[in-house]
């Protein structure tokens, strides 16, 4: 389990609901999974905040579009430019 993250401090406590029954969610998935794993762009979240509901970060844009926001941020910030960003994950979230 990943137990990381530079986007929280506490991986053991669902980010919304602070429910200690998480599941880890990768900012970036599909084929940039690992860039998240190894930017540690992973937060924990209450498997119906993760999954298959309409609210759930998997199902409602606006709520993963702000993790990828505040995760550019951090990259920005920390790691590389914009252009590095967008070279890396294809796009840029800012």
């Amino acid at each position: 389990m990943i137990k990381k993250s530079v986007l929280v401090d506490d991986m053991e406590h669902c980010v919304v609901t602070g429910s200690s029954r998480v599941e880890i969610h990768h900012v970036f998935n599909g084929p940039c999974r690992k860039l998240s794993e190894k930017y540690h762009f992973v937060i924990p979240l209450r498997p119906d905040w993760h999954n298959m509901q309409p609210y759930s970060i998997h199902m409602d844009q606006k709520f993963d579009e702000s993790w990828k926001q505040y995760a550019q941020a951090y990259y920005e910030e920390h790691i590389g430019t914009r252009e590095d960003f967008r070279r890396e994950f294809g796009k840029s979230y800012l």
